[in-house]
């Protein structure tokens, strides 16, 4: 198993802390979207956050180098999800507010991965 170490940038409570307001906002976009496959999308995202932020928070300090690498290929999934999501806002809510929120929050959450 190959060892692939944190990017030097992410710090876990920021990493939970981004993907926790993310799932808010996520949250407020599926009430708010107008058709079934951008809730689908927006679901699926949310399942996949969830588990990611259980595992993280749950992690032990010195495991979670460990529990990162067994996290990272749900993360990457997840993030090429939320740049989906980033892409089609303008087609899941028509909230201004919501859109901004989104978009604001994945790109956080990407540039944690360059």
């Amino acid at each position: 198993m190959s060892t692939t170490p944190l990017p030097p940038n992410l710090q876990p409570r920021d990493l939970i802390a981004s993907y926790q307001a993310i799932l808010d906002s996520l949250s407020k976009a599926y009430w708010e979207a107008s058709d079934l496959p951008s809730k689908d999308l927006i679901y699926g995202v949310q399942q996949a956050i969830s588990d990611i932020i259980t595992t993280l928070t749950t992690a032990q300090v010195e495991n979670l180098t460990k529990q990162f690498i067994a996290l990272k290929p749900k993360i990457d999934a997840t993030n090429v999800a939320l740049g989906k999501i980033k892409d089609q806002v303008n087609q899941i809510t028509k909230n201004i507010g919501t859109a901004s929120m989104l978009v604001n929050g994945i790109t956080k959450i990407l540039a944690m991965f360059p």
